[in-house]
């Protein structure tokens, strides 16, 4: 046991101390060095360290977006539907042909692909506004590579028939120009931060 006034030690079964002649207390009710005394938890919230931060939240906000980087994620889905839409077609009395585009180019599916990427990219972007990490090219940079590569592959798809005495249909028609609608805002804001480089 342990004095509570003068900190010494007593019999374990003393009532009073044998130094000072003071009632005595037990060891867990006053504990002899400062490392023994009791340290709420910060759960408790009253003492302890502080508790981190929270994560950075994910909201959608479009207006994170520029008008550039919403017209490449709109232009991009477009392109996407089309891929789905007659592309290529032949009508005469008594029988009709239509081609989808990814049914006439199995390449296509890279557009797909690539047009998914640039969406999520940029549903990323106006969720957190900045990433949580580092990426490895710039911003203009990415949205022109995404952009330029569906460009390129739609405009190929677009220009190889697969048959002949096939025509072009709707599908066709509008893949390229979403495609080029979403390269070119893509062009211009990589294109400015060159010369601003330079």
């Amino acid at each position: 046991m342990t004095c509570p006034q003068c900190l010494s030690g007593t019999g374990p079964d003393a009532a009073l101390c044998a130094s000072c002649a003071r009632p005595a207390a037990s060891a867990s009710q006053f504990p002899r060095t400062p490392g023994d005394q009791y340290i709420p938890s910060a759960a408790s919230g009253q003492h302890g360290p502080p508790a981190s931060a929270p994560a950075r939240e994910f909201r959608l906000d479009p207006r994170r977006l520029s008008r550039s980087d919403q017209a490449v994620g709109g232009a991009s889905l477009v392109v996407l539907i089309s891929l789905f839409l007659p592309w290529f077609g032949f009508s005469a009395p008594g029988a009709t042909i239509s081609i989808s585009g990814t049914t006439a180019h199995g390449y296509l599916v890279l557009v797909v692909i690539t047009a998914l990427l640039i969406a999520g990219y940029l549903l990323l972007r106006s969720g957190w506004g900045e990433f949580p990490f580092p990426l490895p090219v710039a911003h203009e940079t990415l949205l022109l590579a995404g952009a330029g590569l569906q460009f390129v592959l739609v405009l190929a798809a677009f220009l190889d028939v697969p048959r002949p005495g096939l025509g072009w249909e709707i599908g066709a028609y509008l893949a390229v120009a979403a495609a080029a609608l979403a390269a070119l805002p893509a062009t211009l804001p990589a294109l400015r931060s060159r010369q601003s480089r330079g």
